[in-house]
């Protein structure tokens, strides 16, 4: 059975080097990056509706690979519940099983993160993100995400204040255990 794999945290907390670690465990598993897919789109900063569209294209590449019966690992920073629940129910109408990951990190990990990617930004989308979020906002991405806690409560929290290898640990040992 094809797996789709969520992977929410705050800008800055790993979920894409942790994403691209995890794919590369099952073949040809697809690595969805909906930041990325939205900074391919021409002129994308001139449009707000870029983010909702990029979040679009990445439901539907979801879909038919999941179709095909291929794993997606997808990373999202997703404070509210909307896009959540539409991957949840595409999950469901492909019969994958969908695995809902939360990364925890600290306030001062994460600033330490954010000050870090600022500093040495190895991805070009880490280079506009940076004027957008940086360390000082760090308490802020975390307390937006914890109201996730009770709206989402069969979300799997991880300790993500460790390395990328310790974390991409964890979550493998938790996407071997069952599903409930």
């Amino acid at each position: 059975m094809s797996r789709l794999v969520l992977i929410n945290g705050p800008p800055g907390s790993g979920k894409s080097p942790i994403a691209l670690s995890l794919a590369q465990d099952r073949p040809l598993t697809l690595d969805i990056d909906v930041d990325a897919i939205k900074h391919t789109l021409g002129r994308w900063a001139a449009d707000p509706s870029s983010g909702l569209h990029a979040r679009r294209l990445s439901l539907a590449l979801a879909g038919e690979h999941l179709r095909s019966g291929f794993d997606v690992v997808l990373v999202h920073y997703l404070a509210k519940t909307p896009f959540i629940e539409e991957l949840e129910h595409l999950a469901g109408e492909v019969g994958a099983q969908f695995h809902e990951f939360v990364l925890d990190l600290d306030t001062p990990s994460l600033a330490a993160r954010l000050a870090a990617r600022a500093t040495n930004p190895d991805r070009p989308e880490h280079q506009i993100n940076n004027r957008l979020v940086g360390p000082e906002d760090a308490a802020l991405l975390i307390q937006s995400l914890q109201a996730l806690r009770e709206q989402r409560p069969g979300a799997i929290w991880v300790d993500a204040t460790g390395s990328l290898a310790a974390t991409v640990s964890a979550l493998r040992s938790r996407l071997d255990q069952p599903v409930s």
